[in-house]
This record gives C-alpha cells, sequence and structure tokens, in this order.
C-alpha cells in the first residue's frame, strides 16, 4: 500500500499541474488494506482552491474511493516527534487518538482556568492536545461545583469559594479575612450542607468537530 500511495500522490501532482493549480503542494496519503479507500492529505496557500479535478482524476486512474484532507500542523508535529515542556514525547507521536481529536482552540483554556499565553502552545503552535484531551474531566467537575465568589455553609460557619481543586475534587472556601481561614473542601462535603447549590458551568462546553475530508 506505501508503493500505491506513492504513485497516488504523484499522480495528484500531475493533476495540479496539468490543471495550473498552484499554491497546492500534496504530502502523502493514507490507504485502506483493501486499497478501496485512498486520503490523499495536502498544503494549501489558496483556502478557495477547487481541487475537483485533482480528485475526478484520481477516481478515474484508481479503482478506489478518493478523498482530499488538508493536513494539520499536529500531524506534522507527530511525524516529526519530539518531547513537550513536559518531558514526555508528544501526544500526537505517541497516541494516534490526538491527531483524530479535531481542533484544540483557547476557549479550552479558559474553561480550565488556564490563562491563554505561549505557554499553552504545543510544538505545532496550536493549543496543546492535554487541553482537550482534559475536557471531559473538567466539564464534569464544573458541573458539580459552584461559582467563584459563591457563598456557602458549612454547618453553621458561612464562606466564600474563592478557587477550585479538580484534582482533588475540592475547592478553596474563605471563611474569614485572613489567608490562613482558607480551608480545602471536597465537593461532597459541600453537597450535604447546601443541597441547593448552583454549579459553576454555565459555559457552552460542546465541543468543535474534528475537520472532515473535502468532496471538492
Amino acid at each position: 500500500n506505501r508503493e500505491l500511495g506513492r504513485g497516488v500522490r504523484e499522480e495528484a501532482r500531475k493533476l495540479a499541474r496539468d490543471h495550473t493549480i498552484k499554491g497546492v503542494q500534496f504530502i502523502g496519503c493514507d490507504v485502506s488494506l483493501d486499497g478501496s479507500y485512498i486520503e490523499v492529505k495536502y498544503e494549501s496557500e489558496d483556502k478557495e482552491a477547487d481541487l475537483g479535478p485533482v480528485k475526478s482524476g484520481l477516481e478515474r486512474t484508481y479503482d478506489a474511493s478518493i478523498a482530499l484532507r488538508e493536513f494539520r500542523f499536529i500531524e506534522r508535529s507527530g511525524d516529526a516527534g519530539g518531547c513537550d515542556t513536559c518531558g514526555l514525547p508528544l501526544c500526537c507521536a505517541t497516541w494516534s487518538g490526538a491527531r483524530n481529536m479535531g481542533p484544540v482552540n483557547v476557549r479550552l483554556a479558559r474553561q480550565q482556568g488556564v490563562t491563554p499565553n505561549e505557554k499553552i502552545l504545543g510544538c505545532c503552535g496550536e493549543v496543546k492536545c492535554c487541553m482537550r484531551y482534559e475536557h471531559d474531566t473538567y466539564k464534569e467537575f464544573k458541573e458539580r461545583a459552584p461559582f467563584r465568589n459563591s457563598t456557602v455553609n458549612l454547618g453553621d460557619r458561612e464562606g466564600k469559594v474563592v478557587d477550585y481543586s479538580m484534582v482533588k475534587d475540592s475547592v478553596f472556601v474563605q471563611f474569614g479575612p485572613k489567608r490562613t481561614d482558607q480551608e480545602l473542601l471536597s465537593l461532597g462535603s459541600l453537597a450535604r450542607d447546601n443541597p441547593g447549590i448552583i454549579p459553576a458551568d454555565t459555559e457552552e462546553w460542546e465541543l468543535p468537530e474534528p475537520p472532515e475530508p473535502t468532496d471538492s
């Protein structure tokens, strides 16, 4: 299938030249085991480039279903490999699911309480995959946690929620004017004394969909 993939890529390049389609580079191909489906990956400077002639030409030449898909930077980083700032190998290089998760954007960082800055960017220049990988855990926590600055009760004491500790399934509650009056309380202990607690999740947590192969 590697030879078939190389042949398809070269044919795609030839078709692009024949139809004077400029600014498009065909990077590689993924071929199914039986050869009935071929996905051609490309990079394009022109987002409006008409690749219809390339697709139809490939379908005439090869007895297979052809899909054209724009190559993402995360895939280039995954192919090259390397380590991220956490000291571990890149997710996109070691875990194939990272490539199929779809786009990761700054909104995910904000929802997880992370200030957007250059530290949340991976080697590919996009927001790190771990932001999306951890998304469901944060979503589930926020659906049960109270708002920041909301008032909660613990027995006969009243305090204010000042921060979250998702890892410990807890929140920090301030019971007095000093920082030493701050306590880490589990959501379970708060739920017992605050049956009508309002969850902090008021944001839209729907994830962006992975890009679909183009039929053009």
